[in-house]
């Protein structure tokens, strides 16, 4: 059951970065540009004493960076914040990309607050 997960897996990623190059081109500055904003909103979240983790919405919530960790543990130590725009519904690539982006937003910014958030307790 998993190979054939795999490999529609690996087929779709084949697929959709076949005529990327011009949509990624610029993809050094957007990470650049969400370091930025993730040291930005961690700055802003420990001036307001909000240690609270970014979850995704959707069918099964998940904390991200922290996957691997208990859900419930997580929510009851620091507690979370629900992360808008990260549900189930992708209907294009560009939802797909935002929802990436997104994803990726919650993790760095998740991993930093966590290691504070664990310090408080």
């Amino acid at each position: 059951m998993k190979i054939p997960l795999l490999l529609i897996f690996v087929g779709g990623l084949l697929n959709g970065c076949a005529n990327s190059y011009g949509d990624t081109h610029n993809e050094p500055q957007d990470k650049m540009e969400n370091k930025l904003n993730v040291s930005q909103a961690v700055s802003s979240a420990i001036e307001s004493n909000d240690l609270r983790l970014y979850a995704t919405t959707g069918r099964r919530p998940v904390i991200p960076g922290l996957e691997k960790m208990d859900f419930t543990a997580l929510k009851a130590q620091c507690g979370i914040k629900y992360l808008s725009g990260t549900g189930d519904v992708i209907k294009s690539e560009q939802d797909k990309r935002a929802h990436l982006q997104r994803y990726e937003f919650a993790k760095a910014y998740n991993l930093e607050i966590y290691a504070r958030c664990k310090k408080s307790s």
